[in-house]
């Protein structure tokens, strides 16, 4: 029997070890990695392309939502599925915007998750029954959260990273650029957005979820 591969993708420890273990349980699947981070997630990811990755999104350092966005065309036969607290119906619409294939609250029991998993790894999506009404509608509105359009990849990265609280030079060190190069970036993302300072920066960064600090 060809097991199915699995990368789990959470900052809380605990959470993501239980979820592992009752995964684990089960002769079908294999977790092949266990990450908190959403850097990490991308490497093990592309590095060993699992057939299903389960991710929540809101991880500090680089946000689910935008580890799926980097996974996505890369690994086109692995199926996404977020596990979620956050109820709103843009968290919802961004996770799929972001190309998961299911959204399910960590509220949820063990038979819900159990339910999605099968539903995506049938090349199906999948939707809590209790916020599938969020969907509804969704060409209404305004946009979804970590919309693309604006700044780039790594400009999204550096808002994150800025509305965390790194500093410049931290920035440069983390990413593994010059400190000019972060400081030009930050021009261009407050030019771009029309900001002024990072404490509008921090605001805009939670407002489009690239982070989950509190306002």
């Amino acid at each position: 029997m060809t097991r199915i591969t699995l990368v789990l993708a959470d900052e809380q420890v605990l959470f993501r070890e239980g979820v592992a273990a009752l995964l684990a349980a089960d002769a079908r699947f294999h977790v092949i990695g266990s990450v908190g981070d959403g850097r990490d997630c991308v490497r093990l990811a592309l590095r060993h392309p699992p057939n299903l990755l389960i991710f929540d999104c809101a991880m500090q350092g680089l946000s689910g939502l935008e580890a799926a966005r980097r996974i996505a065309p890369r690994c086109p036969e692995t199926r996404m599925l977020c596990l979620s607290a956050y109820e709103d119906s843009r968290w919802v619409r961004a996770a799929f915007d972001a190309g998961a294939h299911g959204y399910v609250l960590k509220r949820s029991g063990f038979e819900v998750l159990h339910e999605a998993i099968g539903t995506v790894l049938r090349s199906r999506c999948f939707v809590s029954s209790d916020i599938a009404h969020l969907l509804v509608g969704r060409g209404r509105g305004g946009p979804a959260l970590g919309e693309p359009a604006v700044l780039s990849a790594r400009e999204r990265e550096i808002t994150q990273l800025f509305a965390e609280g790194y500093a410049t030079r931290e920035i440069a060190e983390r990413l593994h650029v010059s400190v000019k190069t972060v400081g030009t970036h930050r021009e261009h993302i407050m030019a771009k957005l029309g900001l002024h300072g990072i404490a509008q920066l921090t605001r805009y960064a939670i407002r489009e979820g690239l982070t989950t600090l509190d306002p």
